[in-house]
C-alpha cells in the first residue's frame, strides 16, 4: 500500500515536477492552493502525509495544521 499525500501550497503549479515524481513512485498526491481547502480535504479523505507551505495567504501553514489536528 502506498501513502496518500495532501500538498497545500499557494504556488502548487511551481511544484508540479515534484508532484509528478511522487506520483511516478506510486504515491497518490492531492493538491490544494490554500489552507481552508486543505482543512476541507482532510474532512473528506484520510491522508498519510500532509505537506503545508508555511507562508500561504489566508491561513498560514501553522494555522492550517492547528485546524487539521482538530479534525
Amino acid at each position: 500500500m502506498t501513502a496518500t499525500i495532501l500538498w497545500a501550497d499557494d504556488e502548487i503549479d511551481l511544484l508540479r515536477p515534484h508532484v509528478m515524481f511522487l506520483e511516478e513512485k506510486g504515491y497518490t498526491v492531492d493538491t490544494v492552493n490554500n489552507g481552508l481547502d486543505a482543512v476541507e480535504k482532510v474532512t473528506e479523505k484520510e491522508y498519510d502525509i500532509v505537506f503545508l507551505d508555511e507562508n500561504m495567504p489566508g491561513l498560514s501553514g501553522l494555522e492550517t495544521l492547528a485546524r487539521i489536528k482538530l479534525v
